[in-house]
C-alpha cells in the first residue's frame, strides 16, 4: 500500500473523532490537516509538470483549509453559526465531490483517496443532520 495513502488516512480518523466526540474543533482539524495534505502533493506536482490542473486543485483545497481553519472559539448557538456552519459543510461536501472524481480521473493519486475523498463528503452530512435537528450543542468544541 502507498504510504501517502496510510499518512492521508490519519486525517479522515481524526475528522471521524469528531463526529463520534461530536468536537468542532478535531472536526475541522481532520478537514484541516487532509488539505493541507493535498496542497502539498498538488503543488508539488504543478512544479514537476507545469499543468494548470494541479495548481487549481491545490487552491481548491486551500480553501477548504481556509475554511476548516481550527479554533478554539466558543459559539453562542445561533442562528447565524448554524447558517454558518450549515454553509461550510455543503462547502465541503462539493469539495469533496470534486476530490472523489480527480482522484479517479489521475494515475498518480493512490487509489484510496477516492475512498477519503467519499468518507469527507459523508461527515459534513453526518454534521449538518445532528447540527439542524439540535443533537450537537453548538457552543461546545
Amino acid at each position: 500500500m502507498n504510504p501517502l495513502a496510510i499518512v492521508a488516512g490519519i486525517p479522515v480518523l481524526i475528522t471521524l473523532f469528531g463526529v463520534i466526540k461530536r468536537k468542532r474543533f478535531l472536526f475541522l482539524l481532520g478537514y484541516f490537516l487532509y488539505a493541507l495534505l493535498v496542497v502539498g502533493a498538488e503543488m508539488n506536482n504543478y512544479m514537476e509538470t507545469n499543468a494548470m490542473q494541479h495548481l487549481m486543485i491545490a487552491a481548491l483545497w486551500a480553501v477548504q483549509g481556509a475554511l476548516a481553519f481550527p479554533n478554539k472559539l466558543n459559539y453562542d448557538g445561533s442562528k447565524v453559526f448554524k447558517s454558518f456552519a450549515i454553509k461550510t459543510f455543503i462547502a465541503f461536501i462539493l469539495i469533496n465531490l470534486i476530490g472523489i472524481f480527480v482522484a479517479k480521473d489521475s494515475e498518480a493519486v493512490p487509489k484510496a483517496a477516492e475512498y477519503y475523498h467519499g468518507i469527507l463528503m459523508v461527515f459534513p452530512m453526518i454534521a449538518t443532520f445532528l447540527m439542524l435537528t439540535n443533537r450537537v450543542p453548538v457552543q461546545d468544541n
